[in-house]
């Protein structure tokens, strides 16, 4: 009997502890990230991001203060011959809790400049065939126009990528 009851004591007691536990930020959660610098697929360059308003918990609790700073891995690739555009592409971001957590965040944005395939082989073969003379297969190595991704732009498509346990 004695034993039951330190056991039932035991169990509750653990219960009541979870009142003390961290806040729940679900997978998922979705968080707005502000762009500071324009970003180019010519000259790449240092991409300062910020999140845009505060996140929080499904109790209420901020987990991510509006204006955390966020780290971004992206890839820049230049506008190439043959009117291929140019690309930016994010692959991943974190930013940091109120309790000092990293926080990974999932998704993906892809910004291409605008291709100019059709009019480098059009002009580069049309005008060849028409004239005859070769030079003008110098049109193939016209660019595609290069990305930008100009200050300001709010990325919506990023939430998080895994359950965190914030303490209050």
């Amino acid at each position: 009997m004695f034993k039951k009851f330190c056991c039932l004591f035991m169990a509750l007691a653990v219960l009541n502890l979870s009142v003390f536990a961290g806040a729940p930020l679900r997978r998922g959660t979705v968080v707005y990230v502000r762009n500071l610098s324009e970003v180019s697929s010519k000259t790449g360059g240092t991409m300062s991001c910020i999140v845009d308003n505060d996140v929080k918990t499904t109790d209420g609790v901020v987990a991510i203060e509006k204006g955390a700073r966020v780290n971004v891995n992206y890839e820049c690739k230049k506008a190439k011959g043959v009117g291929k555009p140019g690309q930016i592409i994010i692959k991943s971001m974190t930013t940091e809790a109120v309790d000092g957590q990293n926080v990974l965040l999932n998704g993906n944005f892809t910004e291409k400049g605008k291709s100019k395939k059709g009019k480098s082989i059009g002009l580069a073969v049309g005008l060849t065939v028409w004239t005859g003379l070769l030079p003008f297969l110098a049109f193939l190595a016209k660019k595609g126009d290069q990305a930008t991704i100009p200050a300001g732009t709010v990325f919506s498509q990023f939430s998080t990528a895994d359950e965190y346990q914030i303490n209050k």
